[in-house]
């Protein structure tokens, strides 16, 4: 065979000299010269996707990249092909869907990510479809995001996909399903398109500005609120992806957003899970099953609170001491959209309210949930196996990291105390071994995954999984490496501290689509004084009075690696007026804040918080409360509240 084939290669190469000599053996002839075959083309990169219903056909489709447009139009399905031919592998690619004739104050948008990564999701034959990557399919959802992305950008839409992952990381979900509900009813709804869009703005006028959607929110509740409710579940139905698109089977799930308690799933292939919560509430075994993009929790008797309120059970109009219990009794999970390493869903919670005492008496009775929490409330969901690597110490380094809940309730002489701990001081030593407050001394290591894993002396483990910029889930388990514990929140490296936080106005991030009058803030004045602020607009009028709001004045000192905040109430709870201080009669102290930074990152200073409550007169500590979380710097009160 050897010798076949090197005869062959012989008489190749013998023909090629020929060629290359013009002929042989002084011969004048010329020999036929031999073609040089070339690659076939690469095909163009084509994006194959579809514009939300509501834009009618032959809609404009485009890509903007490197000062070239590359554009197309819909069909009678809403559907579209893009070819996109430009050598800007970096850039990132958005796809812009803009109705025509009436309707070109209607564009829609999608970011999908820099064309370099596009086109190797794309595979051989160069055409992205909705299978390879859901967010081609631009909708209300995607233009929300876009928009909302744009605003943590300060109004510009970010260069590379990198950028655009960090942003949207920050973009809080709840809002971006409000904003998708907002732009469904301006694209369906001519009166709310007429109230939403005015002085000829654009659907992304109003999605890349907080005044504008602010407006047209408060506007649309103020009318119907029932109309932003079903809006927003119908732009959940529209958008939801199938869950097994991403995830071959469900494992672990985290559950985080900020502004509210965040939750962990476990879930086993039984058809059984457990699910862990950072807060008193600890652990709660369930049963689950999954359908499509849906996935519903049930619980058996989840009793989330209990207490005593006043009820006329026999109708004599006397009202008698009944114990009163709320009980949870499902979560269903519904997988709205993709991110890179998560996904947004959609968590709706289903509680009754139950009088076991006198159960043949009072029924028990649903929950109800007022206003857009109707539709439940956004959320990131991340992935155990999506996260990313994590960077090992190189030297002696200060981490605080998110821990599982450890939580107990003690009743020292009759009075209470609780203590709810949910992150760690730590020191990583490079010779791969630690200590923390918590969890006591460790060895570590970056395991294969890229997860750093703590295994402390009790044979105890922590696997750390970063998913974003100071943000990290957490598992525990056992020795025999059963689960124990999971959790989300923030944590990471200690490279800021006290100093960097100046006097100003330092506010939680709650939504402020979903419910802008309720808010917390705390000032931080140059004189060394300071003042919380909790709002909430019971009767719904739009406008917070002091009656209801929760004012407590104090003071802070700034210790480089602590600022300490104090803030005291009246003896008299009856007695709303400000204390300035302890040393003011009738005043004592109510609570202690110890803000330890980690790191200032998108303008958010990302910080240990520990919280100290002290409910007797006698200065007793009922609470100890220890979770990460970020703080928002305004420029101003981010809104007033109104003398009587």
């Amino acid at each position: 065979m050897y010798r076949q084939f090197a005869a062959h290669a012989f008489a190749l190469s013998s023909l090629l000299i020929l060629a290359a000599c013009g002929g042989g053996g002084g011969s004048n002839s010329t020999s036929p010269a031999i073609e040089a075959v070339a690659p076939p083309p690469e095909p163009v990169f084509t994006i194959v996707g579809s514009v939300d219903a509501s834009l009618d056909a032959g809609a404009s489709v485009y890509v903007d990249l490197a000062g070239q447009r590359f554009s197309s139009t819909t069909d009678s399905q809403g559907r579209f092909e893009l070819e996109v031919n430009s050598g800007a592998a970096d850039s990132l690619v958005s796809v812009y869907a803009q109705g025509k004739d009436a309707q070109s104050s209607l564009i829609l948008a999608s970011a999908l990510g820099d064309l370099k990564s596009l086109k190797s999701q794309a595979g051989n034959d160069a055409r992205l479809t909705s299978d390879e990557l859901a967010a081609v399919d631009i909708t209300t959802l995607t233009t929300a995001a876009v928009g909302l992305a744009m605003i943590e950008n300060e109004g510009g839409l970010p260069s590379n996909f990198g950028e655009l992952r960090s942003h949207s990381l920050n973009v809080n979900s709840e809002e971006m399903l409000i904003a998708s509900a907002a732009l469904e009813l301006v694209a369906t709804d001519p009166s709310m398109q007429s109230m939403m869009l005015s002085d000829d703005a654009s659907t992304m006028d109003l999605v890349t500005s907080v005044d504008r959607l602010y407006n047209a929110v408060s506007a649309i509740q103020s009318e119907d609120a029932s109309k932003l409710v079903n809006a927003k579940m119908e732009t959940i139905s529209k958008a939801s992806t199938n869950v097994a698109s991403r995830q071959s089977g469900l494992d672990k799930l985290f559950i985080y957003e900020p502004g509210y308690r965040s939750s962990a799933f476990k879930f086993y292939e039984d058809g059984t899970g457990v699910e862990f919560t950072n807060a008193r509430l600890g652990e709660e075994p369930f049963t689950w099953t999954q359908a499509d993009d849906e996935v519903v929790v049930s619980y058996e008797d989840w009793v989330l609170d209990g207490r005593i309120v006043l009820i006329d059970t026999d109708d004599d109009g006397i009202e008698e001491e009944v114990y009163e219990e709320t009980v949870r009794k499902s979560t269903t999970l519904t997988f709205v959209a993709e991110g890179d390493g998560y996904d947004v869903v959609n968590v709706q919670t289903k509680d009754i309210k139950r009088y076991p005492e006198v159960s043949e008496i009072l029924p028990e009775v649903a929950v109800e949930h007022d206003g857009i929490d109707s539709a439940g409330r956004g959320a990131k969901a991340f992935y155990m196996a999506n996260g990313d690597a994590f960077n090992a110490p190189s030297d002696i380094e200060e981490w605080i990291l998110p821990i599982p809940g450890r939580f107990f309730e003690d009743y020292p002489d009759g009075l209470f105390f609780r203590s709810d701990i949910t992150f760690d001081f730590v020191m990583f030593d490079p010779a791969n071994v630690g200590a923390g407050a918590e969890l006591g001394s460790f060895d570590w290591q970056i395991n294969a995954e890229g997860h750093l894993l703590i295994t402390t002396e009790s044979s105890r483990s922590l696997e750390f999984i970063p998913f974003g910029p100071l943000l990290m889930g957490v598992v525990e388990r056992d020795e025999a490496g059963s689960v124990l514990g999971m959790n989300v929140g923030r944590g990471g490296k200690r490279v800021a501290n006290a100093n960097d936080i100046t006097p100003g106005i330092y506010s939680l991030e709650w939504s402020w689509l979903s419910d802008a009058n309720s808010r917390f803030w705390i000032n931080i004045n140059e004189d060394g004084t300071a003042k919380s602020t909790w709002t909430f607009d019971d009767n719904g009028d739009g406008v917070v009075t002091t009656s209801e709001a929760i004012m407590y004045t104090g003071n802070w000192d700034n210790q480089f690696e602590q600022m300490i905040i104090n803030l005291y109430r009246r003896t008299d709870r009856n007695d709303k007026s400000l204390c300035p201080s302890a040393e003011t009669e009738g005043c004592v102290l109510y609570n202690k804040r110890y803000w330890d930074m980690i790191d200032v990152e998108g303008g958010r200073f990302v910080m240990g918080h520990t919280h100290n409550f002290f409910d007797y007169l006698d200065d007793y500590q009922t609470r100890y409360l220890l979770d990460t979380r970020h703080w928002i710097k305004l420029d101003a009160e981010p809104l007033a509240v109104i003398e009587e």
